[in-house]
């Protein structure tokens, strides 16, 4: 019985990760100003538009932070928690059911913005991200992260390091902030 619980929580993961992190995506497209025509961006809005247009209304926009995405993110991990819970057999408090949904946020975003920094560090040596629609959508998810660190370690003989640096960072956030708290929220 184990082997079709771990399938089971396997197949969850994947459906409801996905689903978080194209609608992290969205949240980040609209924060950065990414123009609504490149490709990425319609097919991220065209898949998570029936979903938001409706609670639009009620969680209007806090700035450059879209809140009905936010908000839609932060109910699916709630739903993939019960759905994991529901299948393992685990039992959570409040808190610790927020707080993981929080945590399952934090660490796909993360690993949205890991992912985004190296295929956009692939992608340098073969388009120019100038010409290139979704090269350049990459570059705006991620220069406001390199771009304080290129000022601080300016590129070496033609090697831009910021993208390395920027990596080895998220990882730290991951085993550093995601891991303890993802061990509270397990314990509350």
């Amino acid at each position: 019985m184990p082997y079709i619980a771990n399938a089971a929580a396997f197949l969850i993961e994947t459906a409801f990760d996905f689903l978080i992190g194209v609608f992290l995506v969205r949240v980040m497209l609209i924060a950065v100003n990414a123009s609504f025509h490149d490709p990425i961006c319609q097919f991220v809005y065209k898949l998570t538009n029936p979903a938001i247009a409706p609670v639009r209304g009620f969680l209007p926009r806090m700035g450059k932070i879209e809140t009905a995405s936010l908000a839609a993110a932060f109910a699916l991990a709630l739903i993939e928690l019960a759905l994991l819970a529901a299948v393992a057999g685990a039992r959570h408090g409040t808190v610790g059911w927020l707080l993981a949904a929080i945590v399952t946020l934090a660490s796909i975003a993360v690993w949205i913005v890991f992912f985004a920094l190296l295929i956009r560090a692939l992608l340098s040596f073969f388009t120019d991200e100038r010409a290139h629609p979704n090269a350049r959508v990459l570059a705006q998810l991620t220069e406001p992260l390199v771009s304080p660190l290129r000022r601080l370690v300016p590129p070496l003989a033609g090697l831009d390091f910021s993208f390395w640096i920027a990596s080895i960072a998220l990882i730290l956030v991951r085993l550093l902030v995601i891991a303890p708290l993802a061990d509270l929220a397990a314990r509350l």
